[in-house]
């Protein structure tokens, strides 16, 4: 990843403490992160948090630069935003993964991890690797994951469709995989959060709305409707209409021709089928949850819950 969009060092962090908190009193008086859109083309956060990992700031003067600015901050009309959302709310969500990844054996891992849903991952290492280089197939998807290679960082909500898509979604990869690779490409990358967040995202703690799952089409689509991000990080889609570029692949031979890409040769087709996989998916997670209701893992009995087959579909 480059360093060269977020450079380090303590004087950067406050540069950009000044710059993104005390300079924006205002701003950061109505901070709510789920109204960030994951695919703005700059970013809409403080991305803060690699000069929180690394130390180049501390969470300390973060939280006394933030108070400061609320306190210069005008009132507010209506109703705040509950805290989890808030910028305070970010720091206080690191302490929570901090205190799990603390006080939780084997938090890193699923086998071992007392508080962990027991769920039988696949393991295709033909899958993992087309999600890691970004060959899925899926416009959405795949702009994130070079976002992820390029840049080292990528909003949150763009972790949770990538993550979600990687295990209980689409490919139905464990998160532990996930989680290593977060591991080696994000410039904030945090042991107990990032644990914290896959462990999350994949419904095996923490949230358990797994019949939820993100889209990797339409979910784009409603903060980026024109693709201008999936333009920017797959520019041999830059020429697809507004009306295709989320799926690339309904488009006709002679369009693809006209547009210079040509899916299954100049872009991967969808390597899997998300409508299909992500219902047979739903189904095992319901079973891998009745079964840990009924304590069969620490009992030792009951139905053995098998993955779903993930059915690849044919390259074009």
């Amino acid at each position: 990843a480059s360093a060269s969009c977020y450079p380090g060092g303590e004087c950067e962090g406050l540069r950009r403490l000044e710059e993104t908190i005390t300079a924006r009193a205002q701003w950061s008086r109505d901070f709510e992160k789920p109204k960030t859109r994951p695919n703005a083309l700059t970013p809409e956060t403080t991305v803060l948090s690699p000069y929180l990992k690394f130390g180049c700031l501390s969470p300390r003067t973060f939280r006394r630069a933030l108070a400061d600015a609320l306190a210069r901050a005008p009132p507010r009309k209506g109703s705040p935003p509950i805290v989890q959302a808030t910028l305070h709310g970010q720091l206080l969500w690191r302490e929570f993964a901090y205190l799990h990844g603390l006080s939780t054996a084997n938090f890193d891992h699923m086998e071992g991890n007392e508080r962990c849903r027991q769920i039988p991952w696949g393991d295709d290492a033909e899958l993992l690797k087309a999600w890691e280089e970004a060959r899925t197939g899926y416009p959405f998807i795949d702009a994130i994951m070079t976002q992820l290679r390029t840049e080292g960082w990528i909003h949150h909500l763009a972790r949770h469709a990538v993550a979600c898509f990687l295990t209980r979604g689409d490919l139905w990869q464990s998160w532990e995989r996930g989680a290593a690779h977060f591991d080696r490409m994000l410039l904030d990358a945090d042991w107990s959060m990032n644990n914290f967040n896959w462990q999350w995202l994949s419904c095996s703690q923490f949230f358990y709305q797994y019949f939820r799952c993100y889209s990797p089409i339409a979910f784009g689509k409603k903060t980026d409707p024109n693709g201008d991000y999936i333009r920017r990080y797959l520019p041999q889609l830059r020429r697809y209409p507004k009306n295709l570029i989320y799926e690339p692949w309904k488009a006709s031979l002679a369009q693809q021709r006209l547009y210079g890409c040509v899916i299954g040769e100049d872009y991967p087709a969808p390597i899997v089928d998300h409508a299909v996989v992500s219902k047979a998916n739903m189904a095992v997670m319901k079973l891998a949850y009745a079964e840990h209701k009924k304590g069969a893992a620490s009992a030792g009995d009951g139905v053995v819950v098998s993955g779903p087959p993930v059915k690849k579909q044919r390259r074009k």
